[in-house]
């Protein structure tokens, strides 16, 4: 059975806008390194969109208007979780980048496989579970 069809067995009413779609999405999530630049070109390489580079900062977008907000500090320390329509053409992208992606797995709903950034972080990717429009 699809995750979807389990979500919607339920017999509350979720408020959504006029479109149908959920109230709230991400708007930003903060990520962490030593070398803004090259950490943004890698995420710009597998493709995130680049939006702005400023002193100290630089912003990259997610299907669905998510930023990425990349700055110095800690590195390795954030798990990205990530979903995409072609797990594997995705799994191939990032081992021609060198981010040593795993086996895929099996975790209900998703297969999915980790992968690490130049620095360290972990990218947690998974098969796409999206229910209606988005």
């Amino acid at each position: 059975m699809r995750f979807a069809n389990l979500l919607n067995r339920s017999n509350k009413t979720t408020p959504v806008g006029e479109d149908g779609r959920p109230l709230f999405a991400i708007g930003h999530i903060s990520l962490t390194g030593n070398d803004i630049g090259a950490l943004a070109d890698f995420y710009a390489s597998i493709g995130f969109r680049k939006v702005a580079r400023l002193p100290g900062i630089a912003i990259l977008e997610l299907r669905g208007g998510t930023h990425v907000a990349i700055s110095s500090g800690p590195t390795g320390v954030t798990t990205l979780d990530l979903m995409v329509d072609d797990l594997d053409t995705t799994h191939q992208m990032l081992d021609s980048v060198g981010a040593e992606p795993s086996a895929l797995t099996r975790s209900f709903p998703h297969l999915v496989f980790t992968a690490t950034d130049p620095e360290g972080n972990t990218l947690l990717v998974h098969s796409s579970h999206v229910s209606g429009i988005v």
